[in-house]
């Protein structure tokens, strides 16, 4: 049973990895209203915006303290991203890139074939604090 469970895990973020569609790749600007950090899965921030909340998938949260990413609440950030569905339904943005205005700073998270930038990188086991 518990092999199950990581499977599905591994498949649903799996599934947003493989989702970076350029047809459907747009440019928000905006605050950050929330940091959503799980256990699997990609970091995933609410961007505010005239009163409407998008999510953006980001990457995986050893990938984000690896790279040293900083992104807080109240940061102004431009998101460079593809909307994708989830299952049920649900908006998000896929990051391609985040320029957080608030600290100057670029970062990328899909590489010029809209490949995850942390796919064959990194320590997976690491759990930023």
């Amino acid at each position: 049973m518990f092999f199950l469970i990581t499977i599905g895990k591994f498949a649903m973020a799996q599934q947003f990895e493989e989702s970076y569609d350029l047809n459907t790749e747009i440019t928000i600007k905006g605050k950050i209203a929330e940091v959503i950090q799980r256990q699997h899965g990609p970091i995933v921030i609410g961007i505010l915006k005239q009163d409407k909340i998008y999510h953006v998938l980001t990457a995986p949260g050893w990938y984000i303290a690896q790279e040293k990413i900083e992104l807080k609440l109240g940061d102004e950030v431009v998101v460079h991203g593809a909307k994708f569905f989830s299952k049920n339904g649900e908006l998000f943005l896929i990051a391609r890139s985040i320029h957080n205005i608030s600290n100057g700073k670029i970062y990328s998270f899909r590489d010029e074939f809209m490949k995850p930038c942390w796919r064959g990188k990194g320590n997976r086991n690491f759990i930023p604090q």
